[in-house]
């Protein structure tokens, strides 16, 4: 007999991001040796847990952006120019509307992320307000991390305050927890120009 769900967790790819240093949008980047670009490959490992380990799909975005992805619900940023945090709290916005506990969010250009780390942590999550990846145990990877629907009003009050610090949220919600990953290589951003 099927163990049923103890927390109902969706997964958002958080494609609103521009990278001055790569001098185009994030999302749009091709992988070197591989084809895809940045956001295909992170959705591509996003598909293969679903609906398995994941109960529903979000594709972050900016307003002046005109991305979609077959399966994926398209939530538009409704903070602007508060960097991630608000494609975050946007999406918590939509999540808690459509019933769901918690949404893991990733970041598209973290391209090295894959099915099996995505797996690891939703079976971690036990109702934290955040649950933090971390990297050798200290480094905290805010875009790789779950965000309880519990923790959005906190989070749309510190961008009210104009604190746009991820790692900032852990001193304003109640429950915090830690994902010690037993492979940091997941969490590698690409930061570099492409080839």
């Amino acid at each position: 007999m099927k163990q049923e769900k103890k927390n109902a967790i969706a997964v958002c790819v958080l494609a609103g991001g521009r990278s001055k240093r790569m001098g185009c949008e994030k999302h749009s980047v091709i992988i070197p040796g591989d084809g895809r670009t940045f956001l295909d490959r992170i959705c591509d490992e996003t598909d293969v847990v679903f609906p398995e380990h994941v109960s529903g799909r979000y594709l972050s975005v900016r307003g002046d952006q005109n991305i979609a992805r077959d399966g994926f619900k398209i939530v538009t940023d409704r903070f602007g120019d508060t960097g991630p945090l608000g494609g975050i709290a946007s999406v918590l916005m939509e999540a808690e509307r459509d019933g769901f506990d918690a949404v893991l969010m990733i970041a598209c250009d973290m391209t090295a992320y894959d099915n099996k780390e995505i797996i690891k942590i939703c079976e971690c999550y036990e109702g934290e307000d955040v649950l933090f990846a971390r990297t050798d145990k200290t480094h905290i990877q805010p875009l790789a991390s779950i965000y309880g629907v519990g923790a959005r009003e906190a989070i749309q009050k510190q961008i009210e305050e104009g604190n746009y610090r991820i790692r900032d949220i852990a001193a304003i919600v109640n429950k915090t927890g830690y994902f010690d990953t037993e492979d940091p290589g997941n969490y590698i951003n690409q930061n570099t120009p492409p080839h």
